[in-house]
């Protein structure tokens, strides 16, 4: 408690020291980054052999698996997670494969890295907190990088796994952990360590909720457990498709509430917006994700991608986002292609690609927390107010946040920090009052920045004290 009034004191500087750790993590050039090597394929996207992520098989599903129900757990082990790369969280941690579906409603398999605070398990809320991985490589996987992920791989430019951000979101998590609520941590992408697929994104986080609440050592109530999904940015599409796709495919899931951040509502707008800024590099993990997930949609986009833009989109397969960031700051869509955007847009096979991958095509039945900046470079205003409008026209519970800081350094990343006090705040509401968070309806509030909002500044001491006490090495959670 002492540690959190000191918090408390230092709120402003706790809040830019977050700011300035993040956005060094996700937006700082590499020395010594890899060339784009225009002999690596899109579908090496392990890595190749020589991985270890690739050569563990606790990835493996058992033969038959296809036959239990979606959330079966089919393995289980104990871990040691990290944060920031550095600091292992004082907690019990175990990654649990289980079984879910794929795009086309077939079995898949997931991982999920699940943690309760050290003591006995007991009834307690559950969060699912969504990582931008943002990568199409099992290196970059939350459960892969949380263990694995190193300071030293930031010097090694064949260490593909350097600037995943699992590690750096842990920071968090460990908040969920620090309140005394359980967490579950799920590979969106699943085995096949897919990105933006249609529908999966949702489904191996509504799966993994359902392996945590399986998982008897956490002790948890089973479909009773009161539970909240969080994500910003990768995380934010994974929990907005998660949102929409619960009420039909896992109706039994006690959801108290979504915290939704920068969702990237539509996809070909952020293509348009990120051109040319300083997370360009995040265009060609969309277009990588694409052609791994469609034979038909890599064959027209190979047509249009330049001879450096062929090396870009072979190199974003098997990098995490830190290094595709650092290596292609402002890349501009002429160096990635050899025809105007819009042009590739109205290409039939990419538009329905892209059309496939937008969100509101269901509306969420838990109440909602959405949270987006006004500038934002990469999850477009625009469609984000539109499908905020469409949740809203659908009888869904909103309360949207719109932060109007300027496009200092990137609005994405900012408002990543600055928004998680607000967000964090919403989700303690969601998980540890008895009642709903807002009654039915809908709220949209513009302020000029979300560090400032009232309510997220006096969420901020707590918050920040989980960083801290993991930093410290302390037992997150303990006693509650």
């Amino acid at each position: 408690m002492a540690m959190r009034s000191a918090l408390r004191r230092v709120r402003g500087a706790s809040g830019l020291f977050a700011i300035v750790a993040v956005t060094v993590a996700i937006a700082a050039p590499v020395a010594g980054a890899d060339e784009p090597d225009p002999g690596v394929a899109v579908g090496d996207s392990i890595a190749g052999a020589d991985s270890p992520a690739a050569a563990d098989t606790f990835y493996d599903p058992p033969a038959g698996y296809e036959s239990e129900a979606p959330g079966t757990i089919l393995k289980s082990r104990p871990v040691v997670v990290k944060a920031l790369e550095v600091f292992p969280v004082n907690s019990q941690a175990w990654q649990l494969l289980y079984r879910t579906t794929d795009a086309d409603g077939n079995a898949y398999a997931a991982v999920t890295t699940v943690l309760i605070p050290d003591g006995p398990a007991k009834p307690r809320p559950l969060l699912s907190y969504q990582m931008a991985y943002d990568s199409i490589a099992r290196d970059c996987m939350p459960s892969y990088a949380l263990q694995y992920s190193s300071p030293a791989g930031l010097l090694d430019p064949g260490n593909q796994s350097a600037l995943a951000l699992p590690p750096w979101e842990m920071a968090f998590a460990a908040s969920g952990l620090a309140q005394g609520w359980a967490v579950s941590i799920p590979d969106p992408g699943g085995i096949d360590d897919r990105f933006l697929t249609p529908r999966v994104m949702g489904y191996t986080t509504l799966d993994g909720i359902r392996a945590a609440e399986n998982f008897a050592p956490l002790g948890l109530p089973g479909a009773d457990t009161k539970t909240a999904m969080w994500g910003y940015s990768g995380g934010g599409i994974a929990t907005s498709w998660a949102a929409e796709l619960q009420p039909a495919y896992a109706p039994e899931l006690n959801i108290a509430g979504a915290a939704i951040g920068a969702p990237v509502a539509d996809l070909g707008a952020a293509l348009h917006s990120a051109n040319g800024r300083l997370l360009g590099g995040l265009i060609p993990i969309g277009v990588a994700a694409l052609e791994k997930d469609s034979p038909e949609a890599a064959a027209r986009l190979d047509s249009y991608l330049t001879p450096a833009g062929q090396g870009i989109v072979a190199a974003a397969a098997y990098q995490c986002v830190g290094r595709n960031v650092a290596s292609n700051l402002m890349l501009t869509v002429p160096t990635l292609l050899n025809a105007p955007l819009d042009t590739v847009l109205a290409d039939p096979v990419i538009h329905q690609a892209i059309a496939e991958r937008s969100h509101g095509q269901t509306t969420p039945t838990a109440p909602v927390y959405l949270y987006n900046g006004v500038n934002d470079e990469v999850s477009p205003i625009g469609p984000v107010d539109a499908l905020v409008q469409n949740y809203c026209a659908h009888g869904a519970s909103v309360t949207y946040t719109r932060d109007a800081f300027p496009d200092v350094i990137s609005d994405h990343t900012i408002v990543d920090v600055t928004a998680a006090g607000g967000a964090f705040a919403w989700l303690q509401r969601a998980l540890n009052n008895p009642q709903p968070v807002q009654p039915d309806g809908c709220t949209t509030t513009t302020v000029a920045s979300t560090l400032l909002d009232p309510t997220g500044l006096a969420a901020l001491p707590d918050f920040a004290a989980g960083t801290v006490e993991t930093m410290l090495g302390q037992a997150l959670g303990a006693g509650r």
